[in-house]
This record gives structure tokens, sequence and C-alpha cells, in this order.
């Protein structure tokens, strides 16, 4: 038996309106999650689908991720993601919320994490990996986070990839634009540093498998995209696995 909407509650950003809520399977709790719109406009089917592709990958590379799946509910495709910690035997803390508590700045913050918690640097490195290779435009502070049990931190699963793969862009702009530029264009980040590329200056070692078979898990989703659309993500693929072999050549 289904419970839905729990709780439900809108969520708003520079690219639209995202749509959330809550609902009960059996003794579990999901949340579903729409692509951004408004009243006037459906919502976008980009951001469901990219976080299913997103968690495909980073179920091949080792990397903890939430699971996500695609359903068409009241009409809109929709991702779906089990809650990935127990309520009752732990506590969640995003990286926002932690730095408040530790009284710690955005200045230096990985090193401080780190200084704070040795035992997740490695989740960390590979967060910042992970994230490069996707291009992960939206992993800001509420976006990463710790999970403490018996007064013990753990690196909580990534979750909220949404924004990666060029889901923040338009068909219109993939048609116009040149691939090597939108490419260039879409390196930003909100974490550590203002770019995914430059956050890499802090990773020393990271325990990711790059080496997978990404296309076919495009294979599975390329129905939901245009043509141009899987030409970028398979390019940026291809190219940020590249950079990050000849960044660690040793790995």
């Amino acid at each position: 038996m289904e419970t839905e909407n729990i709780r439900n509650f809108i969520n708003s950003s520079s690219l639209g309106v995202y749509e959330k809520y809550i609902i009960i399977r059996g003794n579990h709790k999901y949340l579903v999650k729409s692509g951004r719109g408004s009243a006037e406009k459906e919502s976008s089917i980009l951001e469901p689908v990219t976080e299913c592709i997103c968690y495909e990958l980073a179920k091949l590379m080792g990397m903890d991720c939430a699971e996500y799946t695609l359903e068409k509910r009241n009409g809109r495709l929709v991702s779906v993601s089990k809650w990935f910690y127990n309520e009752e035997e732990e506590r969640f803390y995003s990286a926002n919320r932690l730095m408040r508590i530790l009284g710690i700045s955005r200045e230096n913050l990985y090193e401080k994490l780190v200084e704070n918690f040795p035992n997740i640097k490695m989740n960390l490195n590979n967060m910042i990996i992970f994230d490069y290779i996707v291009n992960n435009t939206d992993r800001h502070l509420k976006n990463f986070a710790f999970l403490e049990k018996d007064d013990k931190i753990r690196f909580s699963p990534i979750y909220d990839n949404g924004l990666s793969l060029g889901s923040h862009l338009d068909d219109d702009d993939l048609i116009n634009e040149d691939m090597d530029d939108l490419l260039l264009d879409s390196d930003y980040a909100k974490c550590f540093e203002s770019s995914n590329k430059k956050q890499l200056g802090l990773v020393d070692k990271y325990s990711l498998n790059i080496d997978i078979d990404f296309e076919q898990i495009i294979d599975k989703y390329k129905r939901y995209f245009s043509e141009k659309r899987i030409d970028f993500i398979l390019q940026l693929l291809t190219e940020r696995i590249k950079d990050v072999k000849i960044c660690f050549p040793n790995q």
C-alpha cells in the first residue's frame, strides 16, 4: 500500500521550480522529484532522467549513491529515490549544517573537513572526481552530507545529481553552440572551488573505477533525449574521463 504526499514542498532555483514530495511504500520512504518547470510550463524530464543515469554511472564506478528510478506519476516523468538512511538510528547533517555546528567557514573547506573527519577524505575525493566526470553544476553545501551514529561520522551516499551531464542546457543551446565551447562553459561548481576542474587540484588519489562502459547506460536512456544531447553527453564523459587519467597518471 502506498501513501502519497506525506510532505509536499516546492524548491525554487534560477532554473525553475522543482516539485518534491515523500511517499511511503510498505515500510520504506521514498522521495519523488520532478524536473524544473512552472505552473505555465510542463516540467522538464531532463533532471529526473539525469538522476537515474548518474546513479547507474556511480554504481559502475563504485561510488556510494542514493538509488534513483524513473516513474510516470500524475502524467509527468519523475525520479523516485529510496530513503538511504535509517532515521531512527542515524542523524543527517548537510555540509552546510555541519559547518555551522563546527563553526568553520567556506575558506579552505576541503582541508577543514578532512582535518575534522580524516575518515571521509577518500569519500570527498571520489565525489570531486565523480562530479568532474558527470559535470555536476549543483553540488552546493546542502547537496552533500554526513551521517552520525553513536558519535561516529560517516559520509552520506551522494544525492541530487540531476543538474549534471548538461541538463542545465536547453536543446537550442546544444544545436547553436560549438561543442567544445559548451564543454568549456559548462564547467562550474558550488562546492570547494568555482569549477569542477579546479577542484581536481584538491585530490591526491581516489578509489573509483572510471574504466566503465558508460555508453550502454546512455543507450538505455537515449529515447528521452535528442541526438544532439546524446552526442554531448557521450563526448562530455569521454573527455572528462580522459582528463582525470591525465591528471592522475599513477592511479
